[in-house]
């Protein structure tokens, strides 16, 4: 009889651990970021912080969630993090970068002549945004977003900084 308890304690303890596999969130190496260009060629960059590489500066942009279209990702994101609302984005490439335990891949879009001021609607992940010259970008910038500026530049469309 103690067999049978043991086993029946083995199976509660597995399906334990199944349920709280389930019910994790579910977080892809992917991401979306946005370059937001304004009429004076200034692209909007913000200050991370209490985030990956906090005291960074970053582009607009985040992971895409599980099944979501990865332009609907960089318009949600764009929208989340500033208050700006993107009709049309154009594709620029990817960005594939070594972040430590795995390979980040960035799908990087651009949105040009952008008008709207932005928001500081995430408080708790970024100090504020602001326009920067597209060649004057800041020193302390994320790496696979400095890429992403690079590839816009360079009109490139794949950059693999894991080689």
């Amino acid at each position: 009889m103690g067999h049978w308890f043991h086993h029946q304690k083995v199976a509660k303890e597995y399906e334990e651990k199944i349920s709280d596999l389930r019910n994790k969130d579910v977080t892809q190496p992917i991401g979306t970021c946005a370059l937001l260009m304004n009429s004076k060629g200034q692209v909007l960059l913000g200050k991370r912080k209490n985030s990956y590489k906090a005291g960074c500066y970053g582009l607009p942009g985040g992971r895409i969630e599980l099944n979501e279209s990865i332009e609907k990702a960089i318009k949600r994101e764009v929208e989340e993090e500033t208050g700006i609302e993107l009709e049309e984005v154009d594709y620029i490439g990817v960005v594939r970068e070594n972040q430590g335990n795995y390979d980040f891949i960035h799908f990087v879009y651009a949105a040009k002549d952008v008008i709207q001021t932005p928001l500081l609607k995430e408080p708790e992940k970024c100090e504020g945004w602001e326009w920067v010259d597209l060649n004057e970008v800041k020193d302390k910038i994320l790496l696979g977003h400095l890429a992403a500026i690079q590839m816009y530049k360079q009109q490139i469309h794949i950059i693999d900084l894991t080689k």
